[in-house]
């Protein structure tokens, strides 16, 4: 599966929650060694975007989902408005916002849940090739056990998936892999981070410590080859993930169903 070709006309993507405005200087400089074509952040600050742009090169299309406006409990800046962004240099087409949970307004911060659940995509260019890329910052739980919010707020999320032709969604999802939510994802996505890597925790940054949960991931339809997907530590309090991702030409697709279907 490691083929040179597909690399080379692949489209890198990053997917990370960088936790507010807390790790800028980790995380700006690692993302920005790794060369990457797509970049989707979650709990980014409108504020911040401008800098982010200015240090990466990229243009970013920004969703607000909570308004930060009192110093809290999870000690997250009251910078006001943060969300799910994407940033990309290259050209972009058909962006599309889905909201899925959450109050009709932008609420106040205090806890986990007082946000909107969106979906932000757009297709982007890269060698003749369009691909739609998603962000998305799933419905908290407390421990990783699904609620029942997070049952309901999967199914008007599912019908926005099954509404896309092919679609890569990167994100926080806050489903374990292996538990019940994940693997609601996994019966509409393929998952594309090998199951040696057995958390996106970051053991030293995140208030939890060494949780081995992966709750960061690339999901795609069977229309992408994704390649090098892993990983990468010390940026922010979840670890990153990037991968290499390629539209397989039509015709030439493999014969499988859309999961539960795994990288190893």
């Amino acid at each position: 599966m490691n083929n040179p070709s597909v690399a080379t006309g692949s489209l890198r993507s990053v997917t990370l929650n960088i936790e507010g405005h807390k790790h800028l200087a980790r995380w700006v400089p690692v993302v920005k060694a790794l060369e990457p074509d797509v970049v989707c952040l979650q709990e980014v600050f409108a504020v911040d975007l401008p800098e982010i742009e200015q240090q990466l090169g990229m243009r970013a299309s920004f969703l607000p989902l909570s308004n930060i406006l009192e110093v809290n409990r999870y000690k997250i800046h009251p910078l006001g408005l943060w969300g799910i962004a994407q940033l990309t240099k290259l050209p972009t087409r058909n962006r599309q916002a889905h909201q899925y949970g959450g109050d009709v307004v932008v609420p106040v911060f205090h806890e986990p849940n007082d946000s909107q659940r969106t979906v932000l995509s757009q297709e982007i260019e890269k060698n003749a090739a369009w691909h739609t890329i998603a962000t998305t910052h799933f419905t908290w739980s407390k421990g990783g056990e699904i609620t029942q919010l997070q049952r309901e707020d999967f199914q008007r999320l599912a019908t926005i998936i099954r509404s896309y032709d092919e679609l890569v969604l990167c994100g926080d999802f806050n489903a374990p892999r292996g538990k019940e939510l994940f693997t609601l994802f996994e019966s509409l996505l393929i998952d594309r981070l090998p199951q040696v890597f057995t958390t996106t925790i970051d053991p030293n940054l995140h208030y939890g410590g060494d949780l081995q949960l992966v709750v960061d991931t690339i999901f795609t339809t069977a229309g992408y080859e994704v390649i090098g997907v892993h990983p990468f530590a010390g940026v922010s309090d979840h670890m990153g993930v990037v991968g290499e991702v390629s539209v397989i030409p039509t015709g030439a697709e493999a014969t499988m169903p859309f999961g539960p279907v795994h990288n190893e």
